[in-house]
């Protein structure tokens, strides 16, 4: 018998599937680009961003998995807050998370179609463009209606492929490296080590979405730890692999470079191009896949609770999968990538990111004090590593990102009566006092 949650969910995601889905999710396209924008700020001491975001990263994943292992139902960072402060302060991280999901999602797409139009231009024409971006939404929509089982397989399989590539990319590019094109002689500023972190970070994030799926995770106070921190470690080996790589074959090269692992490897011969173009949209059709699987569960809890049309949190009765929510987020990215704005918005999905990990740092502070005396040591941590990544925004993205919560305080107001209306939601599953496994296994048990 599979194992059900209180919310109609099946728990079927094992640490495997999990971890597939958080690798998918965060080694999505960018890698592919990311190396020559951190040049430009930082040149051959690039890896650093890397070893400062890891590192903040790491103390942001720990409190992840300590807030994720005491809410047992889907909605991931929203769901950990509401936990914790009450559902004003879930609904907007919730708004924050699921918007910098939907913006990230269409400008991987396009991107996804801009490498394809490098091999056959046509594709750059609006209406052989749209064709391609309408039939891969369509292709992802279809993998995830059949069961989060199917979307997992798929991410599973996507992230070999993925990491394939981009290893042999390490290895084959290794040989090319020139010794001198890593030297630095001088410490970068503050400033560029703080926006080359927020560069790292938005690298490093996409957990949260994977995430989202919480509710369908097979014993998540064991999977999710284990899952993120499998998942974390590969990751931030990899990309500090490809920038080094990638630094020491092009040198000065890199920071001109518009696809820096492509030129790298044509260092070596044309095919080498062609090939890591074929990865890039391998890791991109991967990312969405992720992306589909967990953001779309954020528009399920939402749609639960009233903040949005009940619809939304319907369940399929034969699949048990978030059907509605799945549909409407693909469409909302589809429609996005097919206007081509993210590129404006890309600096606000970076801050948001970063605002959500805020909230869930403090959302595992308030969930896990009490469990023992030195529990708030790594979420203070964290919160502090991200505060000084976060002062190197600039004025104007801090005003955008008020602009969109202030909506979502708007919205939040509006269906108060609707949602007053309906029964009182399940309140989330979180161990309260002292975060005893074992008290926590029998929630799992008798909830589950």
């Amino acid at each position: 018998m599979r194992p059900e949650g209180g919310d109609g969910l099946l728990r079927v995601i094992g640490p495997a599937g999990l971890t597939a889905s958080v690798i998918n999710v965060v080694v999505g396209g960018g890698i592919f680009a990311l190396p020559a924008v951190l040049a430009v700020t930082l040149g051959p001491a690039a890896p650093l961003a890397f070893l400062i975001s890891a590192g903040v990263m790491g103390l942001v994943t720990v409190s992840i998995a300590r807030a994720g292992s005491r809410v047992a139902r889907s909605g991931g960072v929203y769901a950990y807050a509401e936990a914790a402060f009450g559902s004003l302060a879930g609904f907007l991280t919730g708004v924050l998370f699921w918007t910098a999901g939907v913006l990230s999602s269409a400008g991987v797409a396009a991107g996804l179609v801009e490498s394809l139009a490098s091999l056959e231009p046509a594709l750059d024409r609006p209406l052989e463009r749209g064709a391609v971006l309408v039939l891969l939404y369509g292709i992802l929509t279809w993998v995830n209606l059949r069961g989060v089982r199917a979307g997992t397989r798929l991410a599973a399989l996507t992230a070999t492929l993925k990491f394939a590539a981009l290893l042999l990319f390490v290895v084959l590019g290794a040989t090319l490296v020139r010794p001198e094109h890593l030297v630095w002689s001088a410490m970068p500023a503050a400033t560029d080590l703080g926006r080359g972190a927020i560069l790292g970070i938005f690298a490093l994030a996409g957990m949260e979405i994977a995430l989202g799926a919480s509710g369908e995770v097979r014993d998540p106070a064991r999977t999710i730890p284990r899952a993120l921190f499998a998942a974390g470690t590969l990751i931030v080996l990899l990309y500090l692999s490809i920038q080094l790589v990638a630094q020491g074959v092009l040198g000065p090269a890199l920071a001109g470079s518009s696809a820096p692992l492509a030129d790298a490897l044509a260092r070596g011969g044309a095919a080498g191009r062609y090939f890591i173009l074929a990865a890039g949209a391998v890791s991109m059709f991967g990312w969405l896949a992720g992306d589909l699987l967990g953001s779309s569960r954020q528009l399920f809890a939402f749609g639960r609770e009233g903040f949005l049309p009940a619809r939304l949190g319907a369940v399929h009765p034969v699949t048990r999968v978030p059907h509605v929510a799945v549909v409407a987020h693909a469409t909302v990215s589809c429609l996005l990538a097919l206007t081509g704005t993210f590129s404006t918005l890309a600096m606000l999905a970076s801050v948001a990111v970063i605002l959500l990990y805020l909230s869930c740092c403090v959302a595992a502070w308030a969930l896990t004090r009490g469990s023992s005396r030195r529990a708030w040591v790594v979420p203070t941590l964290a919160i502090t590593g991200l505060l000084w990544v976060l002062s190197s925004a600039t004025t104007g993205e801090f005003l955008a990102v008020l602009v969109v919560l202030a909506g979502a305080g708007l919205l939040y107001r509006v269906t108060a009566g609707r949602r007053a209306a309906l029964p009182a939601p399940a309140q989330a599953e979180y161990a309260p006092g002292r975060g005893d496994p074992a008290a926590h296994a029998r929630m799992e048990r008798d909830h589950g």
